[in-house]
């Protein structure tokens, strides 16, 4: 019997955002390879009520990343690097909320400007 490698799947459900979406996962993956490792669904909804840009749910090996949905580009993309780092986080197996915010906001600023230098 042969054992493929299980395909990672990155998808986001709303088109708007599908271009951008892959270029910033392109990036991202290529500074943190766990995110190749587990699917991540990102899903551009309405968060005015819960007063964030967005946030990350894990479920076994797959990761949500709900994102505001009327975000400007340049708050999109730090808004995806952020979660995008949280997802690191998960697969590497740090919980600890503290670290995990100190270390996603000391990075999002410097990737997002990499990642404007870039595309």
């Amino acid at each position: 019997m042969i054992v493929t490698p299980k395909e990672i799947m990155f998808i986001i459900t709303d088109k708007r955002f599908t271009t951008l979406g892959n270029q910033i996962f392109e990036f991202m993956s290529g500074l943190y390879p766990n995110l190749t490792t587990t699917d991540i669904e990102v899903i551009p909804t309405d968060l005015t009520e819960d007063n964030v840009f967005g946030w990350t749910l894990e479920n076994n090996d797959q990761n949500e990343i709900e994102i505001h949905d009327t975000l400007t580009d340049k708050d999109f993309i730090t808004t995806l690097i952020h979660e995008l780092i949280h997802v690191d986080q998960n697969v590497r197996g740090l919980f600890d909320d503290e670290q995990r915010e100190t270390e996603a906001y000391g990075l999002e600023t410097t990737l997002t400007n990499q990642f404007l230098k870039c595309y």
